[in-house]
Protein backbone atom coordinates (compact mmCIF):
# COMPACT_ATOMS: atom_id res chain seq x y z
CA UNK A 1 0.00 0.00 0.00
CA UNK A 2 1.15 3.47 -0.57
CA UNK A 3 0.27 6.61 2.13
CA UNK A 4 0.96 9.22 -0.31
CA UNK A 5 1.09 8.43 -4.31
CA UNK A 6 1.56 12.26 -4.82
CA UNK A 7 5.32 11.30 -5.34
CA UNK A 8 4.37 8.42 -4.96
CA UNK A 9 3.74 8.89 -1.17
CA UNK A 10 6.09 -27.50 -4.88
CA UNK A 11 6.47 -28.60 -7.84
CA UNK A 12 8.87 -26.52 -10.49
CA UNK A 13 8.97 -29.40 -13.07
CA UNK A 14 10.64 -29.56 -16.70
CA UNK A 15 9.24 -26.12 -18.51
CA UNK A 16 8.28 -24.40 -15.26
CA UNK A 17 8.80 -21.00 -17.22
CA UNK A 18 6.34 -22.10 -20.24
CA UNK A 19 3.44 -23.35 -18.22
CA UNK A 20 3.79 -20.27 -16.64
CA UNK A 21 4.03 -18.49 -19.39
CA UNK A 22 0.82 -20.57 -20.53
CA UNK A 23 -1.05 -19.97 -17.67
CA UNK A 24 -0.80 -16.08 -17.03
CA UNK A 25 -2.86 -15.76 -20.32
CA UNK A 26 -5.81 -17.04 -18.76
CA UNK A 27 -8.45 -14.65 -18.01
CA UNK A 28 -10.29 -15.95 -14.92
CA UNK A 29 -9.18 -19.07 -15.51
CA UNK A 30 -11.79 -20.32 -17.07
CA UNK A 31 -9.40 -21.75 -19.93
CA UNK A 32 -8.69 -23.73 -16.63
CA UNK A 33 -12.14 -25.42 -16.56
CA UNK A 34 -12.45 -23.33 -13.35
CA UNK A 35 -16.07 -22.13 -12.18
CA UNK A 36 -17.29 -20.65 -9.44
CA UNK A 37 -17.07 -21.59 -5.44
CA UNK A 38 -18.39 -24.95 -4.76
CA UNK A 39 -22.02 -24.64 -3.44
CA UNK A 40 -21.38 -26.77 -0.16
CA UNK A 41 -18.53 -23.54 0.83
CA UNK A 42 -20.66 -21.27 -0.16
CA UNK A 43 -23.55 -22.87 2.04
CA UNK A 44 -21.60 -22.94 4.83
CA UNK A 45 -21.56 -19.31 5.08
CA UNK A 46 -25.05 -19.25 6.33
CA UNK A 47 -24.31 -20.66 9.21
CA UNK A 48 -27.62 -20.64 11.80
CA UNK A 49 -28.02 -17.15 12.95
CA UNK A 50 -29.87 -14.84 11.30
CA UNK A 51 -27.18 -11.77 10.94
CA UNK A 52 -24.22 -12.76 9.27
CA UNK A 53 -21.43 -10.71 9.88
CA UNK A 54 -19.89 -8.48 6.76
CA UNK A 55 -16.65 -9.70 5.37
CA UNK A 56 -14.36 -7.13 3.74
CA UNK A 57 -11.38 -6.96 2.07
CA UNK A 58 -9.01 -4.13 1.51
CA UNK A 59 -8.20 -3.19 -2.74
CA UNK A 60 -4.83 -1.21 -3.13
CA UNK A 61 -5.24 -0.40 -6.71
CA UNK A 62 -1.50 0.21 -8.24
CA UNK A 63 -1.48 -3.30 -10.12
CA UNK A 64 -2.04 -0.82 -13.37
CA UNK A 65 0.72 -2.90 -15.67
CA UNK A 66 4.21 -1.54 -16.94
CA UNK A 67 3.16 1.45 -19.25
CA UNK A 68 2.23 3.29 -15.76
CA UNK A 69 5.07 4.73 -13.38
CA UNK A 70 3.30 3.03 -10.26
CA UNK A 71 2.73 -0.39 -11.78
CA UNK A 72 6.29 -0.67 -13.27
CA UNK A 73 7.24 0.15 -9.95
CA UNK A 74 4.83 -2.94 -8.47
CA UNK A 75 5.82 -5.67 -11.21
CA UNK A 76 9.45 -5.10 -10.71
CA UNK A 77 8.74 -6.29 -6.83
CA UNK A 78 7.00 -9.90 -8.25
CA UNK A 79 9.61 -9.87 -11.42
CA UNK A 80 12.29 -12.13 -9.07
CA UNK A 81 11.31 -16.06 -9.69
CA UNK A 82 11.08 -16.67 -5.70
CA UNK A 83 8.36 -13.99 -5.80
CA UNK A 84 6.39 -14.96 -8.45
CA UNK A 85 4.08 -17.30 -6.45
CA UNK A 86 2.11 -14.11 -5.75
CA UNK A 87 1.91 -12.97 -9.12
CA UNK A 88 -2.26 -12.30 -9.59
CA UNK A 89 -4.04 -14.48 -11.94
CA UNK A 90 -4.25 -11.79 -14.96
CA UNK A 91 -0.60 -11.49 -14.44
CA UNK A 92 1.56 -11.98 -17.55
CA UNK A 93 5.15 -13.23 -17.63
CA UNK A 94 6.59 -10.67 -20.39
CA UNK A 95 10.31 -12.34 -20.04
CA UNK A 96 10.16 -16.39 -19.54
CA UNK A 97 14.45 -15.97 -19.36
CA UNK A 98 15.01 -13.09 -17.14
CA UNK A 99 18.50 -14.12 -15.51
CA UNK A 100 21.36 -12.71 -18.71
CA UNK A 101 24.19 -13.67 -16.62
CA UNK A 102 24.67 -15.35 -13.27
CA UNK A 103 28.06 -16.48 -12.34
CA UNK A 104 30.18 -17.49 -9.36
CA UNK A 105 33.36 -18.95 -10.00
CA UNK A 106 33.66 -22.10 -7.24
CA UNK A 107 33.48 -24.11 -9.73
CA UNK A 108 36.14 -23.16 -11.69
CA UNK A 109 39.69 -24.26 -11.97
CA UNK A 110 41.52 -22.09 -10.01
CA UNK A 111 44.34 -20.27 -12.07
CA UNK A 112 41.88 -20.74 -15.30
CA UNK A 113 40.02 -17.13 -17.02
CA UNK A 114 36.58 -16.95 -16.09
CA UNK A 115 34.87 -18.98 -18.81
CA UNK A 116 32.47 -17.23 -20.75
CA UNK A 117 34.42 -13.79 -20.53
CA UNK A 118 36.48 -11.79 -22.73
CA UNK A 119 39.56 -11.50 -20.62
CA UNK A 120 42.59 -8.58 -21.28
CA UNK A 121 46.03 -9.17 -19.79
CA UNK A 122 48.87 -7.09 -21.13
CA UNK A 123 52.37 -7.79 -20.02
CA UNK A 124 52.49 -7.78 -16.11
CA UNK A 125 48.64 -7.77 -15.91
CA UNK A 126 46.87 -11.33 -15.11
CA UNK A 127 42.80 -12.07 -15.00
CA UNK A 128 42.12 -15.51 -13.08
CA UNK A 129 40.20 -17.01 -10.75
CA UNK A 130 41.87 -17.75 -7.60
CA UNK A 131 40.83 -18.84 -3.88
CA UNK A 132 39.16 -16.62 -1.50
CA UNK A 133 40.70 -14.07 -0.93
CA UNK A 134 39.43 -13.70 2.56
CA UNK A 135 36.70 -16.19 2.36
CA UNK A 136 35.29 -19.17 1.37
CA UNK A 137 35.13 -19.53 -2.10
CA UNK A 138 36.53 -18.43 -5.39
CA UNK A 139 36.72 -15.21 -7.15
CA UNK A 140 38.30 -13.51 -10.47
CA UNK A 141 41.59 -11.68 -9.70
CA UNK A 142 42.44 -8.84 -11.62
CA UNK A 143 45.90 -8.16 -10.89
CA UNK A 144 47.81 -4.99 -12.66
CA UNK A 145 51.37 -4.21 -11.83
CA UNK A 146 51.99 -3.12 -14.75
CA UNK A 147 51.61 0.72 -14.46
CA UNK A 148 50.93 1.23 -18.25
CA UNK A 149 48.09 -1.19 -19.22
CA UNK A 150 45.12 -2.65 -17.90
CA UNK A 151 43.71 -5.40 -17.13
CA UNK A 152 39.70 -6.21 -17.89
CA UNK A 153 37.15 -8.87 -18.00
CA UNK A 154 33.96 -8.13 -20.58
CA UNK A 155 30.61 -10.72 -20.46
CA UNK A 156 28.46 -9.91 -23.28
CA UNK A 157 24.97 -10.49 -22.85
CA UNK A 158 21.45 -9.84 -24.98
CA UNK A 159 20.82 -6.59 -25.65
CA UNK A 160 18.16 -5.37 -23.60
CA UNK A 161 16.19 -1.99 -24.01
CA UNK A 162 14.44 -1.33 -21.12
CA UNK A 163 15.43 -1.90 -17.17
CA UNK A 164 18.18 -4.29 -16.48
CA UNK A 165 19.16 -5.25 -12.63
CA UNK A 166 23.09 -5.73 -12.51
CA UNK A 167 24.48 -7.55 -9.38
CA UNK A 168 28.42 -8.19 -7.87
CA UNK A 169 30.39 -8.37 -5.57
CA UNK A 170 34.05 -6.87 -5.33
CA UNK A 171 37.32 -5.70 -3.28
CA UNK A 172 40.94 -4.54 -3.93
CA UNK A 173 43.84 -5.20 -1.93
CA UNK A 174 44.48 -1.14 -1.52
CA UNK A 175 41.26 0.62 -2.57
CA UNK A 176 40.95 4.02 -4.35
CA UNK A 177 43.01 3.20 -7.62
CA UNK A 178 40.65 3.62 -9.91
CA UNK A 179 39.05 0.02 -10.56
CA UNK A 180 36.01 0.32 -12.81
CA UNK A 181 32.36 -1.34 -13.09
CA UNK A 182 30.95 -0.06 -16.62
CA UNK A 183 27.51 -1.46 -18.53
CA UNK A 184 28.11 -0.98 -22.00
CA UNK A 185 26.40 -0.24 -25.43
CA UNK A 186 29.03 -2.04 -27.34
CA UNK A 187 31.98 0.45 -26.77
CA UNK A 188 30.03 3.25 -25.02
CA UNK A 189 29.53 3.29 -21.55
CA UNK A 190 26.53 3.56 -19.87
CA UNK A 191 27.04 3.76 -16.65
CA UNK A 192 30.44 4.17 -15.18
CA UNK A 193 31.30 3.47 -11.36
CA UNK A 194 34.85 3.83 -10.02
CA UNK A 195 37.28 3.85 -6.55
CA UNK A 196 38.75 6.64 -6.11
CA UNK A 197 40.63 8.93 -3.95
CA UNK A 198 39.67 12.21 -2.99
CA UNK A 199 41.36 14.71 -0.29
CA UNK A 200 42.63 11.80 1.04
CA UNK A 201 39.15 10.20 1.35
CA UNK A 202 38.76 6.71 -0.53
CA UNK A 203 35.54 6.53 -2.09
CA UNK A 204 32.89 4.51 -4.78
CA UNK A 205 31.86 7.38 -7.01
CA UNK A 206 29.76 7.43 -9.86
CA UNK A 207 30.69 9.18 -13.26
CA UNK A 208 28.20 11.88 -14.84
CA UNK A 209 27.20 13.29 -18.34
CA UNK A 210 29.20 16.03 -17.78
CA UNK A 211 32.20 13.85 -16.61
CA UNK A 212 32.53 15.10 -13.13
CA UNK A 213 32.23 12.08 -10.22
CA UNK A 214 29.60 12.12 -7.50
CA UNK A 215 30.71 9.98 -4.46
CA UNK A 216 27.98 6.97 -3.75
CA UNK A 217 30.16 6.53 -0.30
CA UNK A 218 33.64 5.89 1.47
CA UNK A 219 35.22 2.66 0.97
CA UNK A 220 37.81 0.63 2.97
CA UNK A 221 40.47 -1.54 1.78
CA UNK A 222 40.85 -5.15 1.59
CA UNK A 223 36.71 -4.85 2.06
CA UNK A 224 34.11 -6.84 0.08
CA UNK A 225 31.13 -5.02 -1.13
CA UNK A 226 27.81 -6.52 -2.41
CA UNK A 227 27.14 -4.14 -5.37
CA UNK A 228 24.01 -3.67 -7.27
CA UNK A 229 22.53 -1.10 -10.14
CA UNK A 230 19.53 -0.97 -11.51
CA UNK A 231 19.53 0.80 -15.19
CA UNK A 232 16.21 2.43 -16.86
CA UNK A 233 16.93 2.78 -20.57
CA UNK A 234 13.37 3.59 -21.16
CA UNK A 235 11.41 4.29 -18.31
CA UNK A 236 6.71 4.59 -18.49
CA UNK A 237 5.56 7.91 -18.63
CA UNK A 238 8.38 9.47 -20.97
CA UNK A 239 10.59 9.83 -17.75
CA UNK A 240 14.73 10.36 -18.27
CA UNK A 241 16.52 7.53 -18.39
CA UNK A 242 18.12 6.52 -14.95
CA UNK A 243 20.46 4.56 -12.45
CA UNK A 244 20.10 3.55 -9.05
CA UNK A 245 23.13 2.56 -7.04
CA UNK A 246 23.16 0.20 -3.94
CA UNK A 247 25.93 -0.74 -1.99
CA UNK A 248 25.24 -3.89 0.48
CA UNK A 249 21.50 -3.38 0.39
CA UNK A 250 21.32 0.22 0.88
CA UNK A 251 20.15 2.66 -2.32
CA UNK A 252 23.36 5.47 -2.20
CA UNK A 253 22.10 7.17 -5.81
CA UNK A 254 18.61 7.27 -6.57
CA UNK A 255 17.43 8.06 -10.40
CA UNK A 256 20.97 9.45 -11.43
CA UNK A 257 21.27 10.28 -15.33
CA UNK A 258 22.78 7.36 -17.30
CA UNK A 259 26.44 8.79 -18.09
CA UNK A 260 25.21 8.50 -22.42
CA UNK A 261 21.43 7.60 -23.41
CA UNK A 262 21.57 4.63 -25.06
CA UNK A 263 18.90 2.70 -26.48
CA UNK A 264 20.08 -0.79 -25.61
CA UNK A 265 22.67 -2.22 -22.61
CA UNK A 266 24.50 -5.00 -23.81
CA UNK A 267 27.85 -5.79 -22.03
CA UNK A 268 29.30 -5.68 -18.09
CA UNK A 269 33.00 -4.55 -17.83
CA UNK A 270 35.49 -5.00 -14.78
CA UNK A 271 38.67 -3.40 -15.15
CA UNK A 272 41.49 -1.86 -13.22
CA UNK A 273 43.54 1.64 -13.93
CA UNK A 274 46.46 1.91 -16.51
CA UNK A 275 48.55 4.18 -14.18
CA UNK A 276 47.90 2.42 -11.19
CA UNK A 277 48.51 -0.92 -9.38
CA UNK A 278 46.32 -3.14 -7.92
CA UNK A 279 44.64 -6.51 -7.23
CA UNK A 280 40.65 -6.21 -8.06
CA UNK A 281 38.56 -8.96 -7.25
CA UNK A 282 35.05 -9.87 -8.52
CA UNK A 283 32.26 -12.57 -7.77
CA UNK A 284 29.10 -13.28 -7.94
CA UNK A 285 28.14 -11.51 -11.01
CA UNK A 286 24.73 -11.36 -12.39
CA UNK A 287 22.49 -9.61 -14.98
CA UNK A 288 18.56 -9.31 -14.95
CA UNK A 289 16.13 -8.19 -16.66
CA UNK A 290 14.56 -5.81 -14.03
CA UNK A 291 10.47 -6.37 -15.01
CA UNK A 292 9.94 -9.61 -16.49
CA UNK A 293 6.11 -9.93 -15.61
CA UNK A 294 3.28 -7.57 -16.22
CA UNK A 295 0.13 -7.25 -13.63
CA UNK A 296 -2.02 -5.25 -15.25
CA UNK A 297 -5.40 -5.30 -14.03
CA UNK A 298 -6.92 -1.92 -15.43
CA UNK A 299 -9.22 -4.06 -17.65
CA UNK A 300 -13.11 -4.14 -17.35
CA UNK A 301 -13.08 -7.53 -18.01
CA UNK A 302 -10.20 -8.42 -14.96
CA UNK A 303 -12.64 -6.35 -12.51
CA UNK A 304 -15.51 -8.19 -13.64
CA UNK A 305 -13.72 -11.13 -12.86
CA UNK A 306 -12.40 -10.03 -9.43
CA UNK A 307 -16.03 -9.33 -8.73
CA UNK A 308 -17.42 -12.72 -9.43
CA UNK A 309 -14.41 -14.44 -7.73
CA UNK A 310 -14.94 -11.82 -4.41
CA UNK A 311 -19.04 -12.24 -5.15
CA UNK A 312 -18.34 -16.78 -5.09
CA UNK A 313 -15.75 -16.34 -1.74
CA UNK A 314 -19.02 -14.50 0.24
CA UNK A 315 -16.97 -11.13 0.40
CA UNK A 316 -19.71 -8.56 1.00
CA UNK A 317 -17.40 -5.34 0.63
CA UNK A 318 -14.20 -3.91 -0.88
CA UNK A 319 -12.47 -1.08 0.97
CA UNK A 320 -10.86 1.05 -1.45
CA UNK A 321 -7.86 2.73 -0.30
CA UNK A 322 -9.37 5.71 -2.39
CA UNK A 323 -7.19 7.56 -4.50
CA UNK A 324 -8.77 10.63 -6.14
CA UNK A 325 -6.54 10.52 -9.41
CA UNK A 326 -5.65 8.48 -12.38
CA UNK A 327 -4.08 5.44 -12.77
CA UNK A 328 -4.69 4.82 -8.70
CA UNK A 329 -7.98 5.56 -9.29
CA UNK A 330 -8.83 3.20 -12.39
CA UNK A 331 -9.27 -0.03 -10.30
CA UNK A 332 -12.38 1.94 -8.21
CA UNK A 333 -13.55 3.31 -11.62
CA UNK A 334 -13.89 0.14 -13.43
CA UNK A 335 -15.37 -1.01 -10.29
CA UNK A 336 -18.25 1.68 -10.61
CA UNK A 337 -18.19 0.78 -14.24
CA UNK A 338 -19.08 -3.21 -13.96
CA UNK A 339 -22.02 -4.62 -14.99
CA UNK A 340 -21.85 -6.54 -11.61
CA UNK A 341 -20.97 -4.02 -8.84
CA UNK A 342 -23.80 -4.62 -7.11
CA UNK A 343 -22.84 -7.84 -6.25
CA UNK A 344 -19.66 -6.72 -4.13
CA UNK A 345 -20.28 -3.55 -2.16
CA UNK A 346 -17.69 -1.02 -1.67
CA UNK A 347 -16.35 1.97 0.64
CA UNK A 348 -13.18 4.00 1.20
CA UNK A 349 -10.63 4.42 3.14
CA UNK A 350 -9.24 7.88 3.08
CA UNK A 351 -5.78 8.71 2.81
CA UNK A 352 -3.36 11.53 2.43
CA UNK A 353 -3.82 11.25 -1.69
CA UNK A 354 -7.85 11.75 -0.54
CA UNK A 355 -7.21 14.65 2.23
CA UNK A 356 -5.15 17.05 -0.32
CA UNK A 357 -7.87 17.95 -2.03
CA UNK A 358 -10.30 17.42 0.98
CA UNK A 359 -13.57 19.58 -0.47
CA UNK A 360 -12.84 18.73 -3.83
CA UNK A 361 -13.36 14.82 -3.29
CA UNK A 362 -15.36 14.87 -0.63
CA UNK A 363 -18.65 15.72 -2.84
CA UNK A 364 -18.00 13.20 -5.02
CA UNK A 365 -17.56 10.33 -2.66
CA UNK A 366 -20.59 11.66 -0.79
CA UNK A 367 -22.54 11.36 -3.81
CA UNK A 368 -21.97 7.42 -3.86
CA UNK A 369 -23.00 7.39 -0.11
CA UNK A 370 -26.57 6.80 -1.29
CA UNK A 371 -25.78 4.39 -4.19
CA UNK A 372 -26.91 0.82 -3.76
CA UNK A 373 -23.99 -0.95 -4.06
CA UNK A 374 -22.30 1.45 -1.37
CA UNK A 375 -21.94 -0.14 1.92
CA UNK A 376 -23.68 0.65 5.10
CA UNK A 377 -23.85 -1.04 8.60
CA UNK A 378 -26.38 -0.08 11.45
CA UNK A 379 -29.42 0.75 9.57
CA UNK A 380 -28.43 2.51 6.61
CA UNK A 381 -24.90 4.29 7.85
CA UNK A 382 -22.29 4.79 4.99
CA UNK A 383 -18.67 2.70 6.36
CA UNK A 384 -16.07 4.96 6.28
CA UNK A 385 -12.30 4.34 6.97
CA UNK A 386 -9.86 6.91 7.65
CA UNK A 387 -6.54 5.83 7.50
CA UNK A 388 -4.13 8.40 7.98
CA UNK A 389 -4.76 12.52 8.54
CA UNK A 390 -7.84 12.77 10.25
CA UNK A 391 -9.11 15.44 12.22
CA UNK A 392 -12.19 17.23 13.51
CA UNK A 393 -12.64 19.48 10.80
CA UNK A 394 -12.66 16.64 8.16
CA UNK A 395 -15.03 14.64 10.36
CA UNK A 396 -17.12 17.03 10.75
CA UNK A 397 -17.20 18.20 7.05
CA UNK A 398 -17.86 14.76 6.46
CA UNK A 399 -20.93 14.46 8.90
CA UNK A 400 -22.50 17.75 7.73
CA UNK A 401 -22.10 16.60 3.37
CA UNK A 402 -24.19 13.30 4.62
CA UNK A 403 -26.81 15.02 6.70
CA UNK A 404 -27.02 17.69 3.28
CA UNK A 405 -27.67 15.03 1.15
CA UNK A 406 -30.75 13.93 3.38
CA UNK A 407 -28.55 10.82 3.94
CA UNK A 408 -27.86 8.79 7.39
CA UNK A 409 -24.64 9.97 9.59
CA UNK A 410 -21.71 8.06 8.22
CA UNK A 411 -20.05 5.62 10.35
CA UNK A 412 -16.49 6.39 10.82
CA UNK A 413 -13.53 4.50 11.90
CA UNK A 414 -10.42 4.76 12.16
CA UNK A 415 -7.19 3.58 11.80
CA UNK A 416 -3.87 3.18 13.54
CA UNK A 417 -1.03 0.90 13.90
CA UNK A 418 -2.08 1.05 18.00
CA UNK A 419 -4.55 0.67 20.42
CA UNK A 420 -3.86 3.64 22.46
CA UNK A 421 -3.29 5.78 19.36
CA UNK A 422 -6.22 5.16 17.33
CA UNK A 423 -8.47 5.21 20.43
CA UNK A 424 -6.64 8.88 20.98
CA UNK A 425 -7.43 9.82 16.93
CA UNK A 426 -11.03 8.72 17.73
CA UNK A 427 -11.54 10.90 20.77
CA UNK A 428 -9.93 13.76 19.29
CA UNK A 429 -11.82 13.65 16.04
CA UNK A 430 -15.11 12.61 16.98
CA UNK A 431 -15.00 8.88 15.19
CA UNK A 432 -16.92 5.80 15.87
CA UNK A 433 -15.03 3.27 15.70
CA UNK A 434 -11.64 2.23 15.73
CA UNK A 435 -9.56 -0.34 13.41
CA UNK A 436 -5.65 -1.02 12.07
CA UNK A 437 -4.62 -1.62 8.06
CA UNK A 438 -2.53 -4.79 8.92
CA UNK A 439 -0.40 -6.50 11.29
CA UNK A 440 2.97 -7.30 10.48
CA UNK A 441 5.54 -9.70 12.43
CA UNK A 442 9.68 -10.34 12.24
CA UNK A 443 11.95 -13.15 11.52
CA UNK A 444 10.06 -15.58 9.47
CA UNK A 445 7.81 -16.30 12.35
CA UNK A 446 5.03 -19.10 11.63
CA UNK A 447 1.46 -17.43 10.42
CA UNK A 448 -0.17 -18.96 13.19
CA UNK A 449 1.86 -17.19 15.44
CA UNK A 450 1.01 -13.62 13.77
CA UNK A 451 -2.69 -15.09 14.01
CA UNK A 452 -2.32 -15.44 17.43
CA UNK A 453 -1.30 -11.45 18.08
CA UNK A 454 -3.60 -10.48 16.07
CA UNK A 455 -6.33 -11.98 17.74
CA UNK A 456 -4.93 -10.25 21.06
CA UNK A 457 -5.51 -6.97 19.17
CA UNK A 458 -9.06 -6.83 18.74
CA UNK A 459 -9.74 -6.75 22.66
CA UNK A 460 -6.95 -4.46 22.96
CA UNK A 461 -8.45 -1.78 20.62
CA UNK A 462 -12.01 -2.68 22.20
CA UNK A 463 -10.41 -1.58 25.85
CA UNK A 464 -8.62 1.43 24.46
CA UNK A 465 -11.09 2.52 21.55
CA UNK A 466 -14.75 0.46 22.75
CA UNK A 467 -15.96 0.33 19.20
CA UNK A 468 -13.82 -2.14 16.71
CA UNK A 469 -13.76 -3.63 13.29
CA UNK A 470 -11.38 -6.48 13.88
CA UNK A 471 -8.60 -6.88 10.69
CA UNK A 472 -8.27 -10.65 9.46
CA UNK A 473 -4.65 -10.46 8.43
CA UNK A 474 -3.54 -13.28 5.57
CA UNK A 475 0.03 -12.73 5.68
CA UNK A 476 3.06 -9.91 6.18
CA UNK A 477 5.69 -9.95 3.72
CA UNK A 478 7.53 -7.09 2.31
CA UNK A 479 10.49 -8.77 1.21
CA UNK A 480 9.85 -7.94 -2.80
CA UNK A 481 10.02 -4.13 -1.46
CA UNK A 482 13.99 -5.02 -0.31
CA UNK A 483 15.15 -6.27 -3.45
CA UNK A 484 13.30 -3.57 -5.22
CA UNK A 485 12.62 -0.69 -3.11
CA UNK A 486 9.81 1.14 -4.02
CA UNK A 487 9.88 5.21 -4.24
CA UNK A 488 6.94 5.69 -1.69
CA UNK A 489 8.73 3.55 0.70
CA UNK A 490 12.44 4.84 1.74
CA UNK A 491 13.14 3.12 4.58
CA UNK A 492 13.18 -0.33 3.15
CA UNK A 493 15.84 -1.98 5.01
CA UNK A 494 13.85 -3.80 7.72
CA UNK A 495 11.83 -5.42 5.46
CA UNK A 496 14.67 -7.59 4.89
CA UNK A 497 13.56 -9.56 8.38
CA UNK A 498 10.30 -8.60 9.11
CA UNK A 499 8.51 -11.49 7.43
CA UNK A 500 5.89 -13.79 8.13
CA UNK A 501 5.40 -17.57 6.29
CA UNK A 502 3.25 -17.76 3.97
CA UNK A 503 -0.52 -18.76 5.70
CA UNK A 504 -2.16 -21.84 4.65
CA UNK A 505 -5.79 -21.15 3.14
CA UNK A 506 -7.06 -23.33 6.33
CA UNK A 507 -5.14 -20.68 8.22
CA UNK A 508 -6.37 -17.72 7.22
CA UNK A 509 -9.73 -19.07 7.15
CA UNK A 510 -9.40 -20.10 10.67
CA UNK A 511 -8.73 -16.30 11.23
CA UNK A 512 -11.45 -15.02 9.56
CA UNK A 513 -14.00 -17.09 11.82
CA UNK A 514 -12.35 -16.35 14.73
CA UNK A 515 -12.76 -12.77 14.37
CA UNK A 516 -16.57 -13.73 13.72
CA UNK A 517 -16.69 -15.37 16.75
CA UNK A 518 -15.05 -12.33 18.97
CA UNK A 519 -17.28 -9.97 16.91
CA UNK A 520 -20.37 -12.10 17.83
CA UNK A 521 -19.08 -12.66 21.73
CA UNK A 522 -18.53 -8.50 21.98
CA UNK A 523 -21.39 -6.96 19.91
CA UNK A 524 -21.03 -3.85 22.18
CA UNK A 525 -17.74 -3.42 20.71
CA UNK A 526 -18.60 -4.47 16.95
CA UNK A 527 -22.23 -3.28 16.89
CA UNK A 528 -21.23 -2.78 13.09
CA UNK A 529 -20.87 -6.47 12.76
CA UNK A 530 -18.25 -6.66 10.31
CA UNK A 531 -14.75 -7.76 10.13
CA UNK A 532 -12.06 -6.44 7.16
CA UNK A 533 -9.91 -8.37 5.56
CA UNK A 534 -5.98 -7.36 4.65
CA UNK A 535 -5.80 -7.67 1.57
CA UNK A 536 -7.89 -8.37 -1.60
CA UNK A 537 -4.24 -7.79 -3.59
CA UNK A 538 -1.54 -6.50 -1.43
CA UNK A 539 0.96 -9.01 -3.18
CA UNK A 540 4.24 -7.37 -2.50
CA UNK A 541 3.22 -6.78 0.99
CA UNK A 542 2.48 -10.59 1.66
CA UNK A 543 -1.44 -9.66 2.12
CA UNK A 544 -4.22 -11.09 -0.85
CA UNK A 545 -7.07 -13.46 -1.11
CA UNK A 546 -7.29 -12.70 -5.19
CA UNK A 547 -6.71 -15.63 -6.85
CA UNK A 548 -2.92 -15.92 -8.08
CA UNK A 549 -1.63 -17.63 -11.12
CA UNK A 550 -0.06 -20.41 -9.69
CA UNK A 551 -2.72 -21.17 -7.57
CA UNK A 552 -4.95 -21.42 -10.84
CA UNK A 553 -2.25 -23.21 -12.40
CA UNK A 554 -1.42 -26.48 -9.71
CA UNK A 555 -4.41 -26.67 -7.62
CA UNK A 556 -7.31 -25.27 -10.47
CA UNK A 557 -9.37 -23.60 -7.88
CA UNK A 558 -9.18 -19.81 -5.81
CA UNK A 559 -7.87 -21.47 -2.87
CA UNK A 560 -7.62 -18.90 -0.65
CA UNK A 561 -10.69 -17.81 -1.68
CA UNK A 562 -12.52 -21.81 -1.18
CA UNK A 563 -11.15 -21.31 2.27
CA UNK A 564 -13.21 -18.35 2.95
CA UNK A 565 -16.70 -18.92 1.43
CA UNK A 566 -16.42 -22.12 3.68
CA UNK A 567 -16.42 -20.00 6.82
CA UNK A 568 -19.82 -19.53 8.80
CA UNK A 569 -20.62 -15.94 8.84
CA UNK A 570 -22.77 -16.34 12.23
CA UNK A 571 -21.91 -18.15 15.38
Amino acid sequence: MSFDESGLNASGGPGRRGVLKAAAAVSGGAALGLTGIPAEAASGRKGKGSEPTLVGAIRWDAWVGRDWRVGSIVNRTLSPEKYQFRMPYYASITEADRVLVEQGFDAEATGSAPSGWVVSSPVDTAVSVVDGPGRAGKSVRLHDASGSSMAGMDRTFTAQSRAVTVQWEWKESTTGRWSRALLHDGAKAVVDIATRVDAGTKQLALRAPDGTWSIIQTVADDTWYAMKMIVDLAPPEGATPWVDVFVDGVRKVNHAPLLTVSSIVNTVSFRTNESLSVDLYVDKVSVEVTESVNCDAARQAVMDQEIRYARDAGIDYWAFVYYPSEPLARGRKLYLSSAYKNDVKWCAILTGDFLAAFDANLSELVSRFSESNYQRVLGGRPLLYFLSDANAARVAKVRAAATAAGLPDPYIVVMAWTAQSAADVKAAVGADAVSRYATGAATGVPYAQLAVSETALWSQYAAAGGQVIPTVTTGWDKRPRYDYPVSWEPNYMDFKDNWVQQATPEEIADHLSAAITWGAAHPTNNPANAVLIYAWNEFDEGGWICPTLHELRDAHRPLRLDAIAAVPRTV
